[in-house]
């Protein structure tokens, strides 16, 4: 079989690869959206489409893309008349916060007391505010192919992409993408006032009357916003546009220290503890210090030695939910097993016995080296030739670069410093990571871990 053959049209050769993305999408996974066929990076069939073929798939991805865009449009203008509807006939004249984070559903849009009612020629004001927006609308980002009703959202929609803040508090430092966002950061964290809406059923209170209804959902199970990728709901809009990006594969935040990019800001802020070695959590029963309050919940499971998951194949208990995960995958998944050579349980037999056969199926094209799994080879691609040169240590006239900071901040300790930030209680040796540390004591200390409680300290 000509393994250059293009695998759509089989008559020219291929010269895109069916594993490169275009538009941030894999070509393969366009083409298995269209088609009820497997493509398989390594399956021993053709990789690659020729030029036409590839054309004829990016057109037709690009219609379906619209389809999907213009029926996201005409749902939102729908959504967006029954709300100004409701809100003709309640009398409430307040102008709607489109905004980012309200996106164009106007779900949470503030309305703090009802104001009122306005003269005849205000109303005719909103009014005609209202039609010239409509008028100006849809508008779809280029960057993630959002739609949004005119182009004040859009402007302030671009700011999830750009990063910009330009309304800053007067108070304390926090910035903010939309004056929305920074009157409801005033009105909650400085402004002293009552809490006039009560939940009749948990007894929790808001400031405002919109916080109450969006709470009331968390005891009727009401979920108005539907994912139009899955057949998942929420309950309310930032919870579908942050489970959206999932699908679109939207990254808009990144770290500031790495550059790694992340679909929610909350999952930076966990990041930021890789490039910290500040432990701000520690255990009151053995004092070991960990660097968040997730990691510490799970520590503290070790010492009440509670086995609450149990698994429902053979009833074996486990303290931690991972482990019970670990071994369901190990010792009952399909594809887990016993090794006849070394005895042992794997969750992916297969995968396993290459290390005794010396099978490697995945080849690096660039090198050809190969690999036992499909994610080592991603492993070097990322590390040898994409990002080999990221990172450039500029002490001296030491040039050498690496892929991570990690990487070059384990290096700067090695080769530059003196500097050993993890030192072993038991015979004061000093390591360069806590990888190295933890080896250290299995190997030499196994012992005495077992007879006394084990303490890390850093200096």
């Amino acid at each position: 079989m000509d393994l250059k053959l293009c695998r759509v049209c089989l008559k020219e050769n291929g010269t895109i690869s069916l594993f490169e993305k275009c538009e941030n999408t894999i070509y393969s996974a366009k083409i298995m959206q269209f088609v009820n066929i497997n493509i398989i990076e390594g399956d021993g069939l053709p990789d690659s489409m020729c030029d036409s073929c590839a054309n004829e798939l990016d057109m037709c991805f690009r219609f379906i893309r619209k389809c999907e865009a213009s029926d996201q449009a005409l749902h939102c203008l729908s959504v967006i008349e029954v709300k100004l509807e409701e809100i003709k006939n309640e009398d409430i004249n307040n102008e709607l916060n489109l905004s980012a984070d309200s996106d164009i559903y106007l779900d949470d849009f503030t309305k703090l007391e009802t104001p009122e009612p306005e003269s005849d020629e205000a109303q005719l004001k909103i009014s005609r505010k209202r039609n010239k927006r409509s008028k100006n609308g849809p508008i779809q980002c280029v960057v993630c192919g959002m739609m949004k009703i005119s182009h004040s959202a859009m402007e302030i929609h671009m700011r999830s992409h750009t990063g910009e803040k330009p309304y800053p508090c007067l108070v304390c430092k926090a910035k903010f993408k939309t004056k929305g966002s920074l009157k409801r950061h005033n009105e909650t964290r400085h402004l002293h006032r009552e809490r006039k809406f009560t939940c009749e059923t948990c007894g929790n209170s808001f400031y405002r009357k919109n916080d109450i209804i969006i709470h009331m959902r968390v005891h009727t199970d009401e979920r108005p916003y539907s994912c139009m990728f899955c057949s998942k709901k929420f309950r309310q809009i930032a919870s579908l546009i942050r489970h959206k990006r999932i699908h679109t594969g939207e990254k808009p935040y990144s770290c500031p220290i790495c550059g790694k990019k992340f679909s929610d800001n909350s999952l930076v802020t966990k990041h930021l503890n890789v490039h910290t070695d500040e432990k701000k959590y520690t255990c009151h029963l053995c004092s070991k210090s960990v660097k968040s309050k997730s990691a510490l919940t799970t520590h503290m499971g070790l010492h009440s030695n509670e086995k609450l998951n149990i698994c429902t194949f053979c009833g074996m208990a486990f303290s931690m939910k991972g482990n019970l995960q670990t071994h369901i995958r190990r010792i009952h998944s399909e594809k887990s097993g016993q090794c006849s050579v070394c005895f042992k349980n794997f969750s992916d037999l297969e995968v396993h016995m290459r290390k005794h056969t010396g099978e490697k199926p995945f080849v690096c094209k660039l090198c050809n080296q190969g690999f036992a799994t499909k994610r080592s080879l991603s492993h070097h691609k990322a590390f040898k030739h994409e990002n080999a040169s990221k990172y450039k240590c500029s002490i001296g006239d030491c040039s050498r670069t690496f892929p991570t900071v990690m990487m070059l901040e384990f290096h700067l300790l090695k080769q530059h410093t003196n500097n050993t930030p993890y030192v072993c209680q038991h015979c004061s040796r000093g390591f360069f990571r806590t990888s190295d540390l933890s080896r250290h004591l299995k190997v030499s200390h196994m012992d005495t871990i077992a007879k006394v409680p084990l303490k890390l300290n850093t200096a």
